[in-house]
């Protein structure tokens, strides 16, 4: 599968909130233990990005000076023999060798605890491992950037918590660590989050209803409604575990809906978590931007 080069056409001075952008919940998924009720991915999260992700989700369990990918109990691994866990070093190294390959390119990677209590060494262990060796691999601020400056970087989206007088606290990356769980069976409205006195996000993740419930009360009218900005970011989970709770079953009826969801022309409706994705919804997303991106050429294979 070749790379996409799903953002590389676009202008320098676009703001990443306000550009549409595929990404995956349960990133690292696609080889793991407990497969019917874990798996949320068909894809490995190399040919994610070869497809045109460009956010992950990635969930990480801190044991022995090592940071295991997980979904909740699930282990995940790194190919399907399933015999060698998944580190975070792995799923790094990869993520630079595309940015590499790919400089225009960005990824935004969402950092979260999971598993059991977070620990309080979490993020400075993470952060003095893979950050403060090659600082300008990130950007860190807590703040949306345009694509001049995230281009050949990952973004951090940060779901654990920055201990108190931590001493990078102005480099962190967007700090999504005050979350508010959704996973109510009778509540459909998104969350609204202040990530600072600048930053703004709203988040619809309705993960314990029925599919059919979760389109047609949830996504689709958070869908409806959505108006990213410079400052304010729209994330969207179109994943759920509700009525059958096996990701394969559920994702299946709200990803058809959403691949027959017509995409706003006029503007970003913002970043979106699905599972199970493919090329052809990475594609639909990719392809959206050049509908209201001036001066862009699409490169998206169709």
């Amino acid at each position: 599968m070749e790379a996409q080069p799903v953002l590389s056409a676009l202008a320098d001075d676009l703001f990443l909130s306000k550009l549409n952008l595929a990404g995956t919940h349960d990133s690292a998924t696609a080889f793991c233990n407990m497969r019917r009720m874990a798996q949320c991915q068909a894809l490995s999260i190399a040919d994610q990005l070869r497809a045109g992700v460009r956010l992950l989700d990635l969930r990480l369990f801190y044991k022995s000076g090592r940071f295991f990918l997980v979904h909740s109990r699930a282990d995940c691994f790194t190919d399907a023999t399933c015999s060698q866990r998944l580190l975070f070093g792995d799923v790094f190294a990869l993520c630079l060798r595309f940015l590499e390959e790919h400089p225009r390119e960005t990824l935004v990677v969402s950092v979260k605890s999971d598993r059991k209590k977070e620990p309080a060494d979490f993020f400075p262990v993470f952060y003095e491992r893979f950050i403060r060796p090659d600082p300008d691999r990130w950007f860190l601020e807590n703040r949306v950037p345009r694509l001049s400056e995230c281009r050949g970087k990952l973004v951090l989206l940060r779901r654990c918590e920055r201990p108190a007088g931590f001493e990078t606290r102005k480099a962190c990356g967007l700090d999504f660590s005050d979350w508010e769980d959704q996973g109510s069976r009778r509540y459909t409205q998104p969350v609204h989050m202040h990530l600072n006195e600048r930053v703004s996000a709203d988040i619809q993740d309705r993960y314990h209803l029925a599919p059919t419930v979760k389109w047609q009360r949830a996504a689709k009218p958070f869908l409806d409604c959505a108006a990213p900005n410079e400052a304010h970011i729209c994330l969207h989970f179109l994943s759920t575990c509700g009525g059958s709770h096996v990701p394969r079953e559920t994702a299946a009826p709200v990803n058809a809906a959403f691949a027959a969801y017509p995409l706003r022309t006029d503007r970003a409706q913002g970043w979106f978590l699905l599972d199970f994705i493919d090329r052809a919804l990475c594609d639909k997303i990719a392809l959206s931007n050049f509908r209201f991106c001036p001066g862009s050429t699409a490169e998206v294979s169709p």
